[in-house]
């Protein structure tokens, strides 16, 4: 799989992200605009990468690294030199009657393909810092997709406390009736304003909670004051998920994996370089001399070669070699890891799940037949404000543990898409 496919798949992955999104028609917006009104995930994610200035990093660090490679593609530089010899002395040599000048131009031959092996390593850093950015994009959007959920959650757990406290208010306005009417004694009117006041309270801390995780995820673009008002997203949608074996498949297409390839490579690439400088270079010069005395002309011609050239790279080529050898280990270390932890992930989600459609599908229907049935009598002066509110508190307790079973489950989910960098819903579908 190539890197853009790689890219393409993860960032896909995170807008399909466990809900069912509503796009928007505006097709001429500007999408690196601050996101309004109703947020969609497609929206946080393209404000994400148009903005967050962790990635703006990448630009200038690739810019630092094709310079390297400039340099590493050089040969060894020209030089030339000047020497004067036998003047300024004492007797004959005194003046410059005796002197001797000498032009050079002088190199070095490399051996070993040392340039080959420089540009190697370059390369191999260029393509591993390509990975380090698919990762730091993978990482941020699944933040995004994290806060996106938090936001959700938060936005139905508000409309819950809004509903009880309507709830609240009616049953305090209808046991004042009664009261009034001498059929209910003062104490239950009490305990329904106390009520009231609490789900007042819960409605309080609610919109509080909704507030600050909308700023939470606007921060992401960095903003601290977020122009939407809500986010489009279905927190019951769940869809199905790939299977265990199908994910652990996919795992050594992960740009963490991929990234200890990448690693490999540079490694093989730093090995091919020690070995490169334990072959000796010569260094050559060439010139022409003038003898002053007897006013004639040589030419001089040198070379240098290093000696024990082989044992003064021993040491760096050990230290290359063993670096390689650990990279394969610290490859096989995080690939356990992540197999067990996804492992894991897909249990507790499983676990969530099964607790998300208990809930959905034996619960709350239980109980809101158990309210009904108790409103019935609760009107008829059979039950009191006691058994009133008891199954309301019930069904509110119910609800809200549906709300966060689901808001698991979507959270769990995203961090497996994170996990095996790949999207787990079988039929992902983006609804207009």
């Amino acid at each position: 799989m190539t890197i853009f496919r790689i890219r393409f798949a993860l960032i896909a992955t995170l807008l399909f992200c466990s809900f069912a999104l509503q796009v928007s028609a505006q097709t001429t917006a500007d999408t690196t605009a601050a996101p309004s009104s109703i947020l969609s995930l497609s929206d946080a994610i393209k404000a994400t990468l148009a903005k967050n200035p962790q990635l703006s990093s990448f630009q200038f660090r690739k810019q630092a690294l094709e310079g390297e490679l400039q340099t590493a593609a050089l040969r060894p530089a020209f030089q030339i030199g000047a020497t004067v010899e036998n003047a300024a002395g004492t007797g004959e040599y005194s003046g410059s009657k005796s002197a001797e000048v000498t032009l050079t131009l002088s190199s070095i031959i490399e051996f070993g393909d040392k340039q080959e092996a420089r540009m190697g390593v370059v390369n191999e850093r260029q393509q591993g810092l390509d990975l380090q950015q698919r990762i730091i994009e993978l990482d941020l959007l699944s933040e995004v997709a994290r806060r996106f959920i938090d936001v959700a959650t938060a936005q139905k757990m508000l409309g819950l406390r809004q509903s009880t406290h309507s709830l609240a208010t009616e049953t305090t306005a209808s046991i004042k009736q009664r009261v009034n009417s001498g059929n209910t004694p003062d104490a239950e009117l009490a305990r329904a304003q106390a009520n009231q006041s609490r789900t007042a309270i819960e409605l309080y801390q609610a919109e509080l909670k909704f507030d600050a995780a909308r700023i939470k995820l606007s921060g992401m673009w960095g903003s601290t004051n977020p122009t939407f008002t809500s986010v489009n997203a279905d927190l019951f949608s769940t869809g199905d998920i790939l299977p265990l074996y199908e994910l652990l498949a996919q795992l050594s297409d992960r740009p963490d994996i991929l990234l200890f390839a990448n690693e490999a490579r540079m490694k093989d690439a730093e090995v091919r370089l020690a070995l490169s400088q334990s072959k000796a270079d010569v260094e050559w010069n060439a010139g022409i001399r003038r003898l002053q005395a007897s006013d004639d002309t040589a030419v001089v011609l040198g070379i240098s070669v290093p000696l024990f050239a082989n044992n003064r790279a021993a040491g760096e080529l050990t230290t290359a070699k063993a670096n390689r050898l650990g990279v394969d280990i610290e490859r096989e270390v995080a690939f356990r890891q992540m197999r067990t932890q996804l492992v894991i992930l897909y249990q507790e989600h499983k676990a969530s799940l099964f607790e998300l459609k208990s809930l959905r599908n034996d619960v709350i229907p239980q109980l809101k037949i158990a309210l009904r049935e108790t409103k019935a009598a609760f009107d008829k002066g059979r039950y009191g404000y006691l058994e009133l509110s008891t199954a309301q508190r019930e069904l509110l307790e119910a609800e809200s543990a549906l709300i966060d079973a689901a808001a698991n489950v979507h959270l769990l989910r995203s961090e497996i898409e994170r996990l095996s960098g790949t999207s787990t819903a079988q039929n992902s579908e983006v609804k207009p």
